[in-house]
């Protein structure tokens, strides 16, 4: 008797993989799409980050003591940004329409402002300026919808 060893063949069966398809197919694709969808927002969203804040240029007077300013109020999306904005006497607030239909600024009560509301109407993109002379609180909202209001505290 020889000490051979016989060589066996064994075969290994792997589980057969189903493919997805049917309904689980449907449903793995309206998920993957979503992710896809708030990657975008995620990513494409981050240019908006700095609404809210007012935009600050100082004009040029060297005879003042203190110069007057320049700030910038955005309309977007029926919100006024920012909201209530505090500046100084002789300050000019330049309210600018970023949406995508016509606004009309008035002061709220509009006797408060006399001359503020003679712009009309501000389209897309455009804007128009009012220097404040006098101190106090001013209210101002879109004329189109009443909700979208905003205030000017002068100092």
């Amino acid at each position: 008797m020889s000490d051979e060893i016989e060589p066996q063949l064994v075969v290994k069966r792997e589980p057969k993989v189903k493919p997805i398809n049917g309904p689980g197919m449907f449903w793995l694709l309206i998920v993957i799409s979503l992710m896809l969808m708030a990657a975008a927002v995620v990513i494409f969203g981050q240019a908006e980050h700095d609404i809210g804040q007012a935009t600050i240029s100082p004009t040029q007077s060297p005879s003042d003591s203190k110069q007057a300013r320049i700030y910038t109020v955005s309309y977007k999306s029926g919100v006024f940004s920012p909201t209530n904005l505090r500046i100084h006497s002789g300050d000019t607030v330049r309210f600018k329409n970023d949406g995508l239909f016509a606004i009309h600024i008035i002061a709220d009560p509009p006797e408060d402002l006399v001359g503020f509301d003679s712009v009309g109407d501000i389209p897309p993109g455009s804007y128009f300026s009012y220097t404040f002379a006098a101190k106090g609180t001013f209210g101002y909202r879109n004329e189109k919808d009443q909700d979208e209001t905003g205030a000017i505290i002068v100092r």
